[in-house]
């Protein structure tokens, strides 16, 4: 989101050595456990809320306009004065109304994901995280018996990950790995951008 993006150094320097900015992310469920955890273990403040600021903007703009919404909040704008004058400036129902009206589909536009394009996108990382592979191969129905037995014969989660991507051309098979993954990798799936 361009307000975030804009004013990023200037929210760095006003957040920095903030301890209380990440337990209040985490309560609203802004970031997974897992980007907690993460964003937890830096040492360097500023490095801690920069890590923390790009964890945020990756999300979509709902995610964006609710961590804007908590930097207006007293209880964690109050011990810095020049955050709270610039976040009152900020209109976030304005953003929020915008956002919404963005992501209302015009008339004889199409607003479907595209799950090739996250596939692609996520590549290395599915490759590298997605473990059991096997359970995902009992749900993709678009693989032939002979592409089924190609995947299972390799010796390597990492290598019939591939092998089940390089498989995975059309939209319809895209969409069905998806929800595989959704169903047996949610942990790897909350780490990524949803299309």
């Amino acid at each position: 989101m361009d307000i975030i993006t804009d004013n990023k150094v200037k929210l760095i320097d006003w957040l920095c050595g903030e301890d209380m900015i990440l337990q209040h992310v985490q309560s609203r469920k802004l970031v997974t456990g897992n980007e907690y955890t993460k964003v937890k273990s830096i040492q360097d403040p500023i490095l801690k809320i920069t890590e923390l600021l790009d964890i945020i903007l990756k999300k979509k703009d709902p995610t964006c306009i609710a961590f804007l919404q908590l930097l207006k909040e007293e209880g964690v704008n109050e011990s810095r004065p020049e955050l709270k004058q610039w976040i009152s400036t900020v209109n976030t129902s304005a953003l929020a109304d915008k956002t919404e009206n963005s992501n209302t589909p015009q008339p004889g536009t199409s607003q479907t994901p595209d799950y090739n394009e996250f596939l692609k996108k996520n590549y290395s990382k599915l490759i590298a995280d997605i473990k059991n592979v096997n359970r995902l191969v009992d749900d993709l129905n678009y693989l032939g018996d002979e592409s089924a037995a190609n995947v299972r014969a390799e010796t390597t989660d990492y290598a019939m990950m591939r092998k089940v991507l390089d498989y995975t051309k059309s939209k319809k098979a895209a969409k069905i790995l998806f929800d595989a993954l959704k169903k047996h990798a949610a942990d790897v799936m909350e780490e990524l951008p949803m299309p």
